[in-house]
């Protein structure tokens, strides 16, 4: 499990360890890997409906924002910010 700070941009590594014992892992010989394709910025808060309905569907924390009954929210506030403006001010 990982924990993602919102708005912080994050690059994976893959770290291939040769050991034949698992406490010898500290001491080992390794390789790591970078794939500038997999950098990715992590949200919490979209403006597109179908992403959020995704993330609602696929992320077992995202219980606060499901139609269950439970802790349900109205649409608004999956917006992290509304600007209204009117002409006449």
């Amino acid at each position: 499990m990982t924990i993602l700070n919102s708005m912080h941009k994050y690059q994976p590594r893959l770290h291939i360890v040769k050991t034949n014992e698992l406490i010898k892992i500290p001491w080992a010989p390794f390789r790591t890997f970078i794939f500038k394709e997999t950098q990715f910025i992590a949200v919490t808060a979209y403006q597109n409906e179908k992403i959020t309905q995704l993330k609602i569907d696929n992320n077992p924390f995202a219980k606060g924002f499901r139609d269950n009954g439970q802790g349900k929210r109205d649409k608004s506030s999956l917006m992290t910010t509304n600007y209204h403006y009117d002409e006449e001010e």
